[in-house]
C-alpha cells in the first residue's frame, strides 16, 4: 500500500543542478524516497570523483619521488643539506644561549664564542671571574671635580645669597681667604 502526503517535502529546495524541484502538490513516500536517492547518489558520485582525483595525485607525487632519488646534486638534496646547517645553528644557538644563562661572567667575558669551550673550561672562569681575580679597582681621575656630599657645607644645602640675612653673608665673608676679603673692600670682583 502507498500512502500519500499532502504536504511537498522537497518545497523551496533545488537539485544538484541549480533548478528548482517541480512538484505536484502530493507526492508518494516512493517519488521521496527516489528523489532523495538521485540527489545522495549525485553526492556521492562527486565525491568519489574528488577522491579518485587525490588519489591520481597522491601516486604521480610517489612515483616522481621515487623516480628522482635524493642525490648531493638534486634541488631535494640542496634543500635538505641547508635545513640540515640551519639545525646546526639553531642547536649552536640554543647551546650557547643555555651557557650564557648558566654562566653570565663568563658569557660576558666570551660572548657568542662561549659555545666553542668546553664545558669544564667555562665553569673554571666563572669561579675565577666571581672570586674577583680578573676585577680591577675603580680608578679615581684626580682631574675631576669633588662630589660634594649631603650634609656638608657647599653639597647645595646652603641659602642663596638673595635669601641670607645681613649677620650670615659677614659670617660668610669672615671664612673667605684674606685676599678674598681684601679685594672685596678695595671693590674689586674676584
Amino acid at each position: 500500500m502507498t500512502e500519500v502526503r499532502e504536504t511537498d517535502a522537497t518545497a523551496g529546495t533545488e537539485n544538484p543542478t541549480g533548478e528548482t524541484v517541480e512538484t505536484s502538490g502530493a507526492q508518494t513516500v516512493e517519488e521521496v524516497e527516489a528523489y532523495w536517492r538521485k540527489r545522495a547518489s549525485g553526492k556521492d558520485i562527486a565525491h568519489n570523483a574528488e577522491t579518485a582525483n587525490l588519489k591520481a595525485q597522491m601516486e604521480a607525487l610517489r612515483a616522481q619521488s621515487s623516480a628522482a632519488p635524493v642525490g648531493e646534486s638534486s634541488p631535494e638534496g640542496e634543500r635538505v643539506k641547508a635545513l640540515e646547517a640551519e639545525l646546526q645553528r639553531e642547536r649552536t644557538a640554543r647551546a650557547a644561549a643555555q651557557l650564557q644563562a648558566q654562566y653570565p661572567l663568563a658569557a660576558e667575558t666570551l660572548g657568542e664564542s662561549i659555545a666553542t669551550m668546553p664545558v669544564e673550561k667555562i665553569a673554571a672562569l666563572e669561579a675565577r671571574l666571581d672570586a674577583g681575580v680578573g676585577k680591577v679597582a675603580p680608578r679615581i681621575d684626580p682631574n675631576m671635580a669633588r662630589r660634594a656630599a649631603p650634609g656638608l657645607p657647599g653639597a647645595g644645602t646652603a641659602k642663596p645669597n638673595s635669601e641670607k640675612s645681613k649677620d650670615e653673608l659677614l659670617a660668610d665673608l669672615r671664612r673667605l681667604a684674606p685676599q678674598v676679603q681684601a679685594a672685596a673692600r678695595e671693590g674689586q670682583s674676584f
